[in-house]
């Protein structure tokens, strides 16, 4: 429940911000099952439109299953290369999508592109790049060797550029608004802050289709080396932080 809760809040936060109103088109961007594009749809009223696109055609057809609402559309499409043509929506509203996109700066600029004159952006997205680091939130110096391997591990794991998820801060997500052309560019930055059972820890998935951190060691580290790091977490509670940022900006 709290966490239906939290969803909500981020949501209205997201589309607040937006400053949608009734007989305007927006535009959500990886819209999933339609967390935003629901809410943006009572906003926009009756006279107003939707766009849901999102990459995956299952994600769409379950949206456009669960509900009848007549002016909502669907397009299959990416955040970078979006199928739509210039100056067609009055709002971009996007949720935890630019970390699965490799070139976040031509996201910006397909979505400035896509808006009209005045039109806004809204989004959310983790700042996965500062989350707390394991080798941070633990003192791992009792395993001796395997300590230190660990935290070498950790901060080669967070120093992969290639990584769309850990390649970017808040910074440089409003630099990549700034340079599309966007104005107005405000960023808010928060955090989800907790404490999580060790055995949880390491074997819950942050993000659809990404390994475990439990499948992560057991390609780095020996089995043996894998089974010290488990027992030594396992009953332990650790402190997690997990960075926020709420972007928006306007079109001239």
């Amino acid at each position: 429940m709290e966490a239906l809760e939290e969803l909500g809040t981020r949501r209205d936060r997201v589309l607040d911000a937006a400053h949608i109103t009734t007989t305007e088109t927006v535009l959500d961007v990886g819209a999933g099952t339609g967390l935003l594009a629901l809410g943006a749809v009572e906003r926009v009223g009756p006279d107003g439109d939707v766009i849901a696109l999102d990459v995956s055609v299952d994600a769409l057809e379950e949206l456009r299953a669960n509900t009848k609402v007549p002016n909502l559309s669907y397009l299959v499409g990416r955040a970078d290369v979006l199928p739509l043509p210039d100056a067609t929506v009055d709002a971009v509203v996007t949720r935890s999508v630019l970390i699965y996109v490799d070139d976040k700066a031509e996201a910006a600029r397909e979505f400035y592109r896509v808006l009209r004159a005045r039109g806004r952006v809204s989004l959310f997205e983790p700042i996965n790049s500062r989350n707390l680091r394991l080798s941070k939130a633990v003192d791992f110096s009792p395993l001796g060797e395997l300590g230190d391997q660990l935290r070498a591990w950790n901060e080669r794991f967070y120093a992969n550029r290639d990584d769309p998820m850990l390649n970017f801060d808040e910074s440089d997500l409003a630099r990549f608004f700034g340079e599309a052309g966007f104005e107005d560019v405000r960023l808010e930055l928060s955090a989800d802050e907790d404490e999580v059972r060790g055995e949880r820890y390491i074997n819950q998935v942050g993000a659809p289709g990404r390994p475990t951190l439990l499948e992560r060691w057991r390609e780095e580290f020996s089995p043996e080396e894998v089974e010290r790091l488990q027992a030594f977490l396992h009953d332990r509670m650790i402190p997690v932080r997990f960075p926020l940022a709420f972007l928006s900006a306007s079109k001239a």
